[in-house]
């Protein structure tokens, strides 16, 4: 099978490409004693400089600490970003339902239906994701919709 057209789960996308970047802000945030200047913050974000210069003006945002990050992170346009932000909308809840894990991880909800039947799931928690995502299969064209 060719490689361009070999599906993965999409928990091998989720430990590889989202896990290790939300780890990175979550570090960023944890650890940030001094203000970031807009190069680091966009690298940190995924976003172009300009971008964040811009939503800085937008924002009225002078200095990028803990706070002016997040509400960096709220409007950006990186893949991450939007994660954060539909994560977001809907509250982090402990449970989820298979709507707000479809939206999320902008998953097909038919996909995400069929496999909770499959597995018999009927709470979504970050315990049962794993399984779920693991019999979730993706492109590699469908990498970054997250």
């Amino acid at each position: 099978m060719n490689s361009k057209t070999k599906s993965s789960s999409f928990l091998e996308i989720y430990q590889t490409e989202i896990a290790p970047q939300l780890q990175c802000l979550d570090i960023i945030l944890k650890s940030m004693d001094e203000p970031l200047n807009a190069t680091e913050a966009s690298e940190a974000l995924y976003i172009t400089e300009v971008e964040v210069k811009d939503i800085m003006r937008h924002l009225n945002i002078s200095v990028i600490d803990r706070k002016a990050f997040l509400k960096i992170m709220n409007v950006a346009s990186s893949p991450i970003c939007r994660l954060y932000q539909r994560e977001r909308d809907i509250g982090s809840p402990h449970v989820y339902t298979q709507e707000e894990i479809s939206y999320i991880y902008a998953i097909p909800i038919d996909t995400i239906n069929q496999v909770c039947e499959d597995l018999g799931l009927i709470e979504l928690t970050a315990y049962t994701l794993p399984d779920l995502f693991s019999r979730v299969n993706m492109q590699p064209a469908d990498f970054t919709r997250y």
